[in-house]
């Protein structure tokens, strides 16, 4: 099927834009945009198209902007703003540039020899806030202007993956203080911001226990008791819909028992306006840094530590 004849559902557009079906519809009464299509039954269907803009119209809204300045325009329109946000190109290495390169020649190898070495050369602290965090977005933003294919952002994330697991091995502090649990919830199946927390806190030196993805909350209880863990953490990516991580974060903290910390984090989470009851909201991965430190120092039960580094 060509990608002219492609057709979303709205359960499929939320699921790949990260927008969710109320605001669609509110936008297609209020802004004439989307303009979804009719099947047999009068359901809606999204072509190609508008998904694509739908993508840049999110990344907007994620900076700031609001649905009255961006929902209706043109993609040329909507790319012209996103090439007008601030950047801090100082807070970014200069090497990912070639990163994006090697991911487009489909160089997976040379890739993830590249972000080794930018692992040794910048230590865990600087290689996750200046090479990792602003190549997602890099990546991100190629794939939704059509620059880069799927398969080319899955290669990227396999190799960042493999790369942050080898470094995390050999940061594992098992019998170190905080113990912290950490897993997504069901529906939730990026693992590379989880896995960017699991580099952070180890370097922190906290002994972590991984469960992966997609652990229903009746599994995580009894983890987070067979384990006798002090905290657990979610992760949210921007594709969860924001009523989906408030309950969900609800229904966690309801079923942990109370001396169990929760935090979460994630671009989900930072959709969010307002707190969560009995939740840690967590922002840029400095947040978990700081809030080891702070349970440390309010923690009354003896443990080992050992002081944040580069690693």
């Amino acid at each position: 099927m060509t990608k002219a004849k492609i057709k979303f559902d709205i359960a499929g557009v939320e699921r790949e834009t990260g927008i969710g079906k109320d605001a669609l519809r509110v936008w297609e009464k209020r802004y004439g945009f989307p303009v979804p299509e009719r099947d047999e039954r009068e359901e809606r269907l999204y072509p190609q198209e508008q998904v694509d803009r739908l993508r840049l119209i999110k990344r907007l809204l994620d900076n700031g902007m609001r649905p009255v300045k961006v929902v209706g325009l043109e993609a040329a329109e909507l790319n012209a703003l996103l090439n007008r946000l601030p950047e801090d190109t100082a807070q970014h290495s200069g090497d990912l540039p070639g990163f994006i390169e090697l991911i487009k020649g489909h160089q997976a190898a040379a890739l993830r020899v590249a972000l080794s070495r930018a692992l040794l050369q910048q230590g865990m602290e600087e290689f996750l806030s200046k090479t990792i965090s602003p190549l997602n977005r890099l990546v991100g933003e190629s794939w939704m202007r059509g620059e880069m294919r799927v398969f080319e952002e899955h290669l990227y994330s396999e190799q960042i993956t493999h790369v942050l697991r080898d470094a995390i091995a050999m940061l594992r502090h098992p019998g170190y203080t905080p113990k912290i649990l950490m897993t997504t919830l069901p529906g939730e199946e990026h693992t590379l911001g989880l896995l960017m927390a699991e580099a952070t806190l180890s370097l922190c030196g906290a002994h972590c226990v991984m469960l992966g993805v997609q652990t229903p909350i009746q599994e995580i209880v009894p983890a987070a008791k067979a384990h006798q863990v002090d905290i657990v953490v979610l992760s949210f990516s921007a594709a969860i819909p924001i009523l989906q991580v408030k309950s969900g974060l609800q229904l966690a903290r309801d079923a942990l028992p109370k001396k169990v910390a929760l935090w979460a984090g994630g671009a989900g989470v930072a959709k969010l306006r307002g707190p969560v009851e009995g939740v840690q909201l967590m922002g840029p991965l400095s947040d978990l840094t700081r809030a080891v430190i702070a349970w440390r120092e309010a923690s009354p039960a003896p443990g080992k530590s050992i002081r944040p580094g580069k690693g």
